[in-house]
């Protein structure tokens, strides 16, 4: 039971998805690419908060897989690339999301 509340491997698999996701949808500063349609732009964004909410809500979240979650996501913005303000706003609000 113990060593359940410590297995994070879902959170931090799921966080890596996001960020690659997020490469596509903001690529780091060094990899810019062609220009996505604000419509399309709107929905993938969309698509993606869906995503990180129904994953919150079909696994057990406690504060240590919240933590790796979140962290994980961090440091793999951090190594793609991305600026720092960019990763403290995307943390920022996905943060409540995860609850």
């Amino acid at each position: 039971m113990i060593l359940d509340w410590f297995d994070a491997g879902d959170a931090v698999l799921f966080a890596q998805e996001v960020v690659r996701e997020l490469n596509i949808l903001f690529p780091p500063s060094d990899q810019k690419g062609k220009a996505i349609p604000a419509q399309t732009y709107q929905k993938k964004f969309d698509g993606l908060v869906i995503r990180i909410r129904t994953f919150s809500s079909n696994h057990k979240l406690n504060i240590y897989k919240k933590a790796k979650l979140l962290n994980t996501i961090k440091w793999e913005m951090r190594d793609a690339g991305h600026e720092e303000l960019i990763i403290d706003e995307f943390i920022s609000f996905i943060a409540p999301i995860l609850g």
